[in-house]
């Protein structure tokens, strides 16, 4: 005779968890560990046919390994019992029959552990069971030797106190295990340089006027410092002493820090104050610049970006020329650049150059301005296009300004004045008229074949023999009679 329950039975039933476990035993365990006791305690209430370390990795989503490494952590604490090894069998442990009966784990390397632990810190620190069993997942989790775990927790001690956390002392366990330093003299390598971060960043809070002991966090933004961006130690002290306040914060230091690195670029060399130095110049010039250009404000990574390619085209005095004259005009800071970049296309490289060129191009402007007060439309054409004209006019065509002005004095009333310009005077080139007198001359010509045409149309003109249709009649006629006064002619057709 059997007797069994239906195999649907445990989905429905409890299975007793003791409340000593989830005090005494659950705080200091891993998640996973607890998973696999209760799971394995399910199986206890309710045995499986089929159950061994790869029916239950598959069931919990979890290695076989990891199955094996949670009972053996179990298997310290003394709440499980291993009765066979091929394959791995446990037998869980009653937790109240195992506090009155006084049993001790039957691990024999974990209780050496434990032995040598409380001789290395005999006085100095105590460690609590859970606190133990943690250290010695190390061993089989990160695969670290019991010498180079107490080597560790000895660190500890002297770099953060006594009463350090296991918790911190893990991530020092796990950058160990990262960096394999598996054996005392790979791990004393790597502590002495832990331990040289942790000094020198105290040196650094004292610099600042903070005392307290270093974070987690801390250490990793001084790592960032030393390893990543290859500062020296002079330079991050003297980074707090640029920071401008009495009270400076940790995150003020790493953004000098990291804008003086990002403004040399991607580079193993170690930085030290003169680089910073260096940066600081560079950046009091770029404000300067900025000032210059009339930009305000923050600095801009882009503003950075800019005033870099400007500094491989010129000097600073050269650049702040070039600013001052975006910043009259109240252009956008890439102006600047474009301007450099065409003084560099032009061939000026020395100052005296630059500023004859600017001189030049100003008494151009003014020039301009002038013929444009000669002019009754407001919207008339401006800007580059008329310098590029009046290039023509003078080194390609060869024209006085005299003659310019005459013909601006023409250009009165014309809604595009410049584009007006432009003709008479390619007219004048192409009939070699050079002279006010012979452009006088010309002018009366043409009022004389005009009136004549007129005359015999009964009054209409023939625009072919016009300037775009022009009659020079009104404001129009005074005009060119003021031109033939001022270059001597009579006013008379």
């Amino acid at each position: 005779m059997t007797f069994a329950f239906d195999e649907q039975f445990a989905m429905f039933d409890i299975t007793p968890v003791e409340n000593q476990f989830i005090l005494e035993y659950l705080p200091g365990a891993k998640g996973d560990y607890v998973k696999v006791y209760l799971y394995g305690l399910l199986c206890c209430y309710h045995p499986k046919k089929e159950m061994d370390a790869g029916s239950m990795s598959r069931e919990l989503g979890m290695t076989e390994e990891e199955i094996l490494t949670a009972f053996r952590y179990w298997e310290r604490r003394g709440i499980v019992r291993r009765i066979q090894d091929h394959p791995p069998a446990w037998q869980y442990v009653n937790i109240k029959q195992k506090t009155f009966a006084g049993d001790e784990p039957v691990d024999t390397e974990y209780v050496q552990f434990c032995r040598e632990l409380e001789s290395c810190f005999d006085g100095i620190r105590d460690f609590h069971g859970s606190e133990i069993a943690a250290c010695y997942e190390w061993k089989e989790d990160l695969h670290l030797s019991q010498e180079v775990i107490l080597m560790l927790l000895k660190y500890m001690v002297r770099t953060r106190g006594k009463h350090f956390r296991i918790k911190d002392a893990e991530k020092t366990a796990m950058m160990l295990s990262d960096e394999k330093a598996f054996t005392a003299e790979e791990a004393e390598q790597v502590l002495e340089r832990d331990e040289a971060m942790n000094a020198g960043f105290r040196k650094v809070l004292r610099k600042m006027g903070k005392r307290y002991n270093p974070s987690d966090a801390n250490l990793m933004l001084y790592r960032k410092w030393v390893q990543e961006w290859h500062f020296t130690q002079e330079a991050i002290e003297d980074a707090c002493d640029r920071t401008g306040t009495s009270d400076p914060s940790l995150a003020l230091v790493d953004s000098i820090l990291e804008q003086a690195y990002r403004s040399r670029g991607e580079t193993d060399r170690p930085l030290g104050k003169a680089e910073l130095d260096a940066y600081e110049q560079e950046r009091k010039n770029l404000k300067q610049v900025l000032s210059e250009a009339g930009q305000y404000g923050p600095v801009t990574a882009a503003q950075r970006k800019l005033y870099k390619q400007m500094t491989e085209m010129y000097p600073q005095e050269i650049i702040l020329i070039a600013a001052r004259e975006c910043g009259t005009k109240r252009h956008s800071f890439d102006s600047v650049l474009r301007l450099l970049e065409s003084w560099k296309e032009r061939g000026f490289r020395r100052e005296e150059d630059i500023r004859e060129h600017i001189e030049a191009f100003h008494e151009k402007e003014e020039y301009l301005r002038s013929l444009r007060r000669k002019w009754t439309s407001r919207d008339a054409e401006t800007g580059q296009k008329t310098l590029q004209m009046l290039d023509k006019w003078e080194s390609e065509l060869g024209f006085s300004r005299e003659m310019i002005t005459m013909a601006a004095e023409l250009a009165f009333e014309s809604k595009k004045p410049v584009s007006y310009m432009d003709k008479i005077l390619t007219g004048w080139a192409e009939k070699g008229i050079r002279t006010p007198e012979e452009a006088g001359k010309e002018i009366r010509e043409r009022r004389r074949k005009t009136a004549e045409t007129q005359g015999r149309s009964g009054g209409k003109g023939v625009t072919a023999q016009q300037y775009e249709q022009r009659d020079y009649s009104g404001e129009q006629e005074e005009a060119m009679q003021r031109m033939l006064s001022m270059n001597g002619g009579d006013g008379h057709a």
